[in-house]
């Protein structure tokens, strides 16, 4: 019985180090295009159109967070995070009555896929929940990404 366990503990570890490379691996990010972030605060959206070619190859950002970069370095919006947490988008700001920033994508690759994933429709369009954090979660030529709040309570 010890042996199998010393087996399976080995096989266990060798899985969990391959994830953990995996995990590392930026999003597959397109370098050209155009793609669009919306911020969604109630009925009021103020929509974005990101030309990806503009968006420096040399930032430390990736995925989402490299256009919310570009877009405060171009003095479009303003954000702020936290230990990777977004706290301030625009004007949405999380943790307030109740209300916390969400990621929604057309990425399907970056779809939520767990039991609590959440759907938005957006101009008639269905989006759902990142299953990434901001800079993990694809841009993608002609995708659209909605920030906006999730209310819990």
């Amino acid at each position: 019985m010890k042996k199998y366990a010393k087996i399976i503990t080995a096989i266990l570890l060798v899985t969990l180090l391959a994830l953990t490379f995996v995990a590392c691996i930026d999003p597959d990010n397109d370098s050209q295009g155009t793609m669009t972030l919306v911020l969604l605060n109630g009925d009021d959206a103020k929509e974005y159109t990101v030309d990806l070619s503009k968006i420096p190859s040399d930032s430390n950002q990736t995925g989402l967070m490299a256009v919310l970069d570009y877009l405060q370095s171009d003095g479009q919006l303003t954000y702020t995070e936290e230990g990777g947490l977004l706290t301030k988008v625009g004007d949405l700001i999380n943790g307030v009555d109740g209300k916390y920033i969400y990621i929604y994508t057309d990425v399907e690759s970056d779809f939520d896929v767990s039991e609590y994933a959440v759907q938005i429709t957006y101009k008639e369009k269905s989006y759902t929940n990142s299953g990434w954090g901001a800079s993990q979660t694809s841009v993608k030529d002609g995708c659209t990404i909605v920030i906006t709040y999730l209310i819990w309570g």
